[in-house]
């Protein structure tokens, strides 16, 4: 700062600002700042405090093609580099539909294979902030697979759910496989199958819900008496999607 202001400068124009927290590996409690400053002449003043965030979309806005892109360019470079060397990107300049704060699930698939499938069904960050924890937890820290290793993500096709809101459903009725996620609560068990499992594997409604009874850890049938159904849509996109896109 002495030298630019040694050679003229007259103040400052923030570039950037984040602090450690803001990374998919820091902790907001305890944090470090870093702020990038050109600093110049022509101006006066110590430059502006704060670059305004865009106001996010309303919950619920779809996602364009560019946001789906972003989204998934964040979850491979987010494995590749912590795979690699241990570091993260941080996310940038989102639009306003990915300040939104919706749930998501990072589904990872090996030769068409599941490998890996983490979410949030409620979030607390929004979705720029959400992708990168999330598909590292897909990669690492899913219990029934063991932790991919970096030379296996060439292999590896991401996908992304982004969620609705769950909502109680009063009969069984009224869920519609494919179209619904199904949450379900009885007992202190719980479970979740999002929209496309029923698709995938060909299961109608009642076979679905036994599925997800023994995922839970309960005998089939037992969503028919007293357990709490829950239901959400999902935006489903992969990195062959965007890739078809025109």
């Amino acid at each position: 700062m002495t030298a630019a202001r040694a050679l003229g400068a007259t103040g400052g124009t923030l570039v950037s600002y984040a602090h450690s927290g803001d990374t998919v590996l820091g902790e907001p409690g305890q944090v470090v700042g870093y702020a990038a400053v050109a600093l110049g002449s022509g101006r006066t003043g110590t430059g502006e405090a704060r670059r305004d965030a865009a106001q996010p979309a309303p919950v619920g806005a779809s996602l364009s093609a560019a946001d789906r892109r972003t989204l998934l360019a964040l979850a491979r470079e987010t494995i590749d580099r912590f795979l690699a060397t241990k570091t993260a990107p941080l996310a940038r300049n989102p639009s306003p539909a990915l300040e939104q704060t919706r749930g998501m699930f990072v589904t990872l698939k090996k030769h068409g294979d599941l490998r890996g499938c983490i979410g949030e069904i409620v979030a607390e960050r929004p979705l720029y902030r959400l992708v990168g924890p999330i598909a590292l937890k897909s990669a690492l820290e899913d219990a029934r697979f063991r932790p991919l290793r970096h030379e296996e993500l060439k292999d590896i096709e991401i996908e992304i759910s982004v969620l609705t809101p769950p909502a109680p459903v009063s009969v069984a009725e009224d869920i519609v496989p494919g179209r619904d996620g199904v949450i379900l609560k009885k007992d202190g068990r719980s479970a979740v199958f999002l929209p496309q499992v029923a698709t995938e594997q060909g299961w109608g409604r009642d076979r679905m819900l036994d599925e997800l009874c023994r995922k839970a850890g309960l005998p089939a049938g037992s969503w028919k008496q007293g357990a709490q159904i829950l239901t959400f849509q999902a935006e489903v996109f992969s990195e062959a999607d965007v890739k078809t896109a025109p």
